[in-house]
């Protein structure tokens, strides 16, 4: 069986995965809550670029909690209004996928803080899915490669069929992907963060 308790969370590095949980908790709830607490239609029609912020001088005109979560999601999303999910009347700060993303996030952190680190990246992952610890390197490989696709490969292949196709997906399975994807990647960095020092005794 995995190793995961509660007893975990005394250690160090448990610690920094669970500040992660916290971080990324606080602003996946804040991605329902912003547009939840604004007056009806006070931000719509959004259709921004990643990776750059847009609409910097439209998110002066919030207040200080609104104006934060609104501009770090300009900054990292396209906010495409046809791909995002609207509460409130009000456009949520990140599109589906991306909420998908974060949401998976805070579940990967969650549960990697109450897991124990392994001698190396690959036992901890190993060991956190159930799975024999005691094969041959390049079976662990071959496993780990597998599962990495399996919570990856969905995301990738919605958007590039998207990017070089007439093909539209749907906010719900963009929401999924994301999902996948989010949860897959938080446990292999705090997977890492716990192989880094699994020397700590628990």
């Amino acid at each position: 069986m995995a190793d995961i308790s509660l007893k975990y969370l005394s250690g160090r590095t448990n610690k920094i995965v669970f500040v992660f949980f916290i971080i990324v908790t606080f602003y996946s709830v804040s991605l329902f809550v912003a547009p939840m607490t604004l007056e009806p239609g006070t931000v719509e029609g959004l259709d921004g670029a990643a990776n750059r912020i847009v609409y910097s001088n439209r998110w002066e005109e919030l207040s200080p909690y609104h104006h934060a979560v609104y501009l770090f999601s300009d900054l990292n999303c396209h906010q495409n209004h046809e791909r995002s999910y609207t509460l409130n009347g009000n456009q949520m700060p990140v599109c589906a996928r991306d909420v998908g993303i974060f949401i998976g996030f805070s579940l990967g952190f969650l549960l990697m803080s109450f897991t124990r680190g392994a001698r190396n990246l690959k036992d901890t992952l190993l060991d956190t899915m159930n799975v024999n610890t005691e094969i041959s390197e390049i079976k662990k490989t071959i496993i780990l490669v597998i599962i990495g696709a399996i919570f990856a490969l969905p995301l990738i292949l919605d958007g590039s069929i998207q990017l070089v196709t007439d093909y539209e997906s749907f906010n719900a399975f963009r929401t999924f992907t994301g999902v996948l994807f989010g949860f897959g990647f938080s446990v292999f960095i705090s997977g890492m963060i716990l192989s880094a020092s699994s020397f700590e005794d628990y």
